[in-house]
């Protein structure tokens, strides 16, 4: 009986083990989901950011010919 309390006492140290690294692998997991949210939300400020920018720009080129070629008083 005493090999098998120990061969028991044994496994529950290695699950505890195992247990306490999966925890910290779910960590892990979750700060990289939060850094690919994070980066994602970025990418779309970035390219709203581009496209405010690109249509000002065509604004810009379609008004200011007009502008110059007004009479001044």
């Amino acid at each position: 009986m005493p090999l098998l309390e120990r061969e028991i006492g044994n496994l529950e140290a290695r699950m505890e083990t195992v247990e306490a690294e999966l925890q910290a692998i779910r960590q892990d997991v979750r700060e990289i989901r939060d850094a690919l949210v994070k980066a994602r939300g970025g990418w779309m400020a970035l390219t709203l950011m581009l496209a405010c920018a690109a249509s000002a720009g065509a604004w810009a080129s379609k008004l200011l010919p007009a502008l110059l070629q007004a009479p001044l008083r």
